[in-house]
This record gives C-alpha cells, sequence and structure tokens, in this order.
C-alpha cells in the first residue's frame, strides 16, 4: 500500500478538524425542554430514536473517505520486468606513482588491467569508455562497444600516460561524468578504481554530488594492502631494496576507504576494497553482475484504489440525505 498524494496530506489535515469540531458542537446541541416531563412515563423510545445520530456518522464517513481518496491509496498488484538494451559504463583508472606498489602480483597497475580486460571481455550490449588520471584526467577511450579497440586501449596505459605525480581522484569522476552527461536519461555507471587518496584538484565528494544530480551511479574499488605496501627503489644493478626515510622503511599509503564509501553512497554505489589480486578480480566479478541485475529492473505495479472510496462517499451521502429527508427528518 502506497499514498500517491501524501504530499497533499496537509491540505486533508484542515478539513479533519473542521469536522471534528462541527460533531463535537452537534453532540452537545440541547434538545427540547419541557415543564413537566411525567407525560413521557412509561414511553418506550422508537428505533429511530437510537439511530438519531445515523445521519450524522454517515456524514462523517462520507468526508472521511473523500479524504482518503484525495491522497490517492495504491495497493502492489505485481512487479513489471523492464528488461534495459545496455547500461553506459565509464572505467576510471588510477595512474598515479604507487600504482607501482607490489602488493599485487606483479605489480598494482598490470593486476587492474588483466582485471579490467577480463571484465570488458564479459560485457554484451553496454557502452564502455575509459578515463585515466594521476595528478590530471583525460578521457583515453569514449563511449564504445569496440570490445577489442578499448581492451587495446586499456593494454596500452601505464605510468607515463598521464602526470603520475599526484592522485585527482575527483578530477577522475568529473570527465566520466561529462562523457556520460549527453546520455542523460539512460543508465549511466561509473567504476572508478584508486589506490590512494585524492590530493589534486576537485574534492571527490563534489564531484560525486554532480554525479548523483546526473543520476549516475558510482561504484569505487580501493587497491591496496592492509597496512600499506613497501616502497623500493633499484641501483645500478638492477638490485630492488626497501627504500629508507629516517631509518625507516617507507611504505606507499592506503585508500582512503571512508572518502570512497562516501564517495559511492552519495551516488548509490557500493565500495569495494581489493588487498589482492584475486579479491580484485572478485570485485570486478561482483560488480558485473550488479549491472547485470540493473538490466532486469522490476517495476512495481499498482492498482488504484481511491475510486471504492469515491463510492463510499458518495453512498454514504446519498443516504445521509434520504434518511434526513424522510424516516429520520426530525432527528437529523
Amino acid at each position: 500500500m502506497k499514498w500517491s498524494n501524501i504530499h497533499l496530506v496537509w491540505v486533508a489535515l484542515p478539513v479533519l478538524l473542521v469536522l471534528f469540531m462541527a460533531v463535537r458542537d452537534r453532540l452537545k446541541a440541547k434538545g427540547v425542554f419541557f415543564s413537566q416531563a411525567g407525560v413521557f412515563h412509561g414511553y418506550k423510545p422508537s428505533l429511530s430514536v437510537y439511530l438519531r445520530y445515523l445521519p450524522l456518522l454517515l456524514r462523517v464517513l462520507a468526508v472521511a473517505a473523500l479524504v482518503i481518496a484525495v491522497l490517492r491509496p495504491q495497493a502492489l498488484k505485481g512487479e513489471n520486468e523492464v528488461a534495459l538494451k545496455g547500461i553506459n559504463i565509464m572505467l576510471v583508472v588510477d595512474l598515479s606513482g604507487s600504482m607501482v606498489a607490489e602488493d599485487l602480483k606483479p605489480d598494482r597497475i598490470t593486476a587492474e588491467k588483466k582485471v579490467l580486460q577480463d571484465f570488458i571481455s564479459r560485457i554484451k550490449n553496454d557502452k564502455v569508455g575509459l578515463v585515466v588520471f594521476g595528478a590530471k584526467s583525460f578521457t583515453q577511450s569514449p563511449l564504445t562497444m569496440d570490445y577489442d579497440v578499448l581492451k587495446a586501449s586499456i593494454q596500452e596505459i601505464d605510468l607515463n600516460t598521464v602526470d603520475a605525480d599526484g592522485t585527482a581522484i575527483g578530477d577522475g569522476i568529473l570527465s566520466a561524468v561529462n562523457r556520460l552527461a549527453e546520455f542523460d536519461g539512460q543508465t549511466n555507471v561509473i567504476i572508478m578504481a584508486t589506490d590512494g587518496t585524492n590530493n589534486r584538484g576537485e574534492e571527490p565528494l563534489k564531484a560525486a554530488e554532480i554525479a548523483e544530480a546526473k543520476k549516475i551511479r558510482i561504484f569505487t574499488v580501493g587497491i591496496g594492502a592492509k597496512g600499506g605496501a613497501p616502497v623500493f627503489t633499484v641501483d645500478q644493478f638492477g638490485v630492488k631494496t626497501p627504500f629508507i626515510v629516517d631509518g625507516k622503511p617507507m611504505r606507499w599509503d592506503e585508500p582512503n576507504d571512508d572518502a570512497l564509501k562516501e564517495v559511492a553512497t552519495k551516488t548509490g554505489g557500493e565500495y569495494f576494497r581489493a588487498t589482492d589480486e584475486q579479491s580484485l578480480d572478485a570485485i570486478y566479478t561482483q560488480i558485473d553482475q550488479l549491472i547485470k541485475d540493473e538490466k532486469k529492473r522490476r517495476d512495481p505495479h499498482y492498482k488504484e484504489l481511491f475510486t471504492w472510496f469515491l463510492f463510499i462517499a458518495l453512498g454514504s451521502l446519498f443516504l445521509e440525505a434520504l434518511l434526513s429527508a424522510t424516516w429520520l427528518r426530525s432527528f437529523a
């Protein structure tokens, strides 16, 4: 059950208040005074005396039924499956310097590229595009259904594709939003993966608010092992050793879980955390299933009930008028 015109309840409340006051005054109304009541001794009231308030009750019922009808009650009749032909998906990929970390094998960016290509291989009838970001962002591939070309574009990206000295998460989201804006009214989704915290450009939450206004849902993926990943340096002999700062091994920062979750929640999406290549692959598989479920969206179908209350109101008013003019004329 739902009320389609529930916003009109503030109009209905004053009507009910006036009705309550009218009923109260009617019940307080005084009768006819006689100097002697003995004349009525032994008199048995007729049925009409007991029913003297029936017209008033019928009037109350009529007004209450009209108020309910105006609020337009609806009962759930069933659900209709709405099959969407396709969804527009923008993949947003972090290419900042920390994506070389090796907590995912062989490193974060290589693991991400492999998972993205597998993800695209499972897609059918959806348009997919690619945005990359580091200190800045740009569109690597516009929305397309040529999945082979898109996978080739993913294979080509590395930390030289964009300035890797920074993490402009908000700008990456905005670039994707701009690409999806021309498909207003369609189902648009952003899948954004990052291993860091925004330190350049637009604030991610503000970008998410813009996406929300355009009804674009964002799934966010945080990449990186718990506690961060060690930073390595390579000497002239090609030997990797931990990068030491103030006598301690330096570690890459973790993704900002709270901020990424807030971005996703703001737009009706979800946040996922990948700590290794297996969990990263599982996340994109889960997102793929969520998108497929979106294509099979079920819309509720409601049956209108307000006509029943209109009939009740009209019937009550008719019966009240009939009784007041005939059998209960003197008591109405």
